[in-house]
């Protein structure tokens, strides 16, 4: 378990391992509590390539997608926040309370028959994929204990369980491509694992939500990301290491994927950005 507590804020960010059944899809059940008026300026969320399912009992929380600021999803009780190829942002006044599944790259499919491709994104209503269920799970763990609420949303998530064949192989193949974000070319993939590149296309799609090379770009630039925030490298010298050809390079999807360029990000305080890039889960 990992829990930060941040000062003067107070925000209490706690991270449960999951079920050894679950390990191979979902990273970890997370709560988030505050009492502060943490989110009243808009507070960046960064595509980490994730999806995640998350319950809301505290003050209606508003999604802002980056390509039109003017669009303001309000979200109330629990919705699905799919994956991202840029960046979002968040407004929340008032009570922060919220407990969240993150699921792993391609993770949730074996819970639901929507493909990922479908949720790219997109923020949206639990019902959408789990029916009336999703909000029978929801009225039961507003009033529990973090013990009890991960065992709830553990066996709901069991039930649910689909033992889909090609799931391991998918999975193999996902974990194969995340390591070729750092070297060999994602064709080299294709060719060793011997799926074809169209077929690694529509599988990456359907599990991931993106085709396999806007994936390995996600998964490149949070890593780079991660180790900017822990090291004192240069910017080349991260770009570098995380599979950049150049600095420019690096900075194109910096900006891509935060909006700001690093001088910029460096500078400003991303509360929720730096708990998940101090995360052992991510």
């Amino acid at each position: 378990m990992k829990t930060v507590s941040c000062s003067p804020s107070q925000v209490h960010y706690t991270e449960l391992p999951p079920a050894n059944s679950l390990a191979p899809f979902v990273e970890c059940i997370w709560m988030l509590q505050s009492d502060s008026n943490l989110f009243n300026n808009r507070e960046l969320i960064i595509p980490g390539g994730r999806t995640e399912m998350i319950f809301n009992f505290g003050n209606p929380i508003h999604w802002i997608d980056s390509k039109d600021t003017s669009l303001i999803q309000t979200c109330y009780g629990s919705y699905f926040l799919g994956p991202r190829n840029r960046p979002f942002f968040i407004e929340q006044r008032g009570i922060i309370n919220m407990v969240g599944v993150r699921f792993r790259h391609g993770g949730l499919a074996p819970f639901t028959t929507v493909p990922m491709n479908l949720l790219l994104n997109e923020v949206v209503p639990m019902d959408h994929l789990f029916g009336n269920e999703g909000d029978i799970l929801t009225h039961r763990l507003h009033t529990l204990d973090k013990a009890t609420q991960k065992i709830l949303i553990e066996d709901f998530l069991m039930k649910r369980f689909q033992h889909l064949t090609c799931m391991r192989q998918t999975l193999h193949l996902i974990s194969q491509v995340k390591q070729c974000a750092f070297g060999d070319h994602i064709k080299k993939i294709s060719e060793k694992s011997g799926v074809h590149y169209k077929k690694m296309e529509r599988i990456f799609s359907k599990y991931t939500g993106y085709n396999p090379k806007n994936f390995s770009r996600v998964i490149r630039f949070y890593s780079a990301l991660q180790h900017m925030k822990k090291s004192s490298s240069s910017l080349t010298g991260i770009g570098l290491n995380n599979g950049y050809y150049d600095q420019p390079h690096f900075i194109r999807d910096f900006k891509a994927f935060t909006g700001k360029s690093p001088s910029q990000f460096h500078t400003e305080n991303h509360t929720i950005a730096n708990l998940l890039l101090q995360s052992q889960h991510v």
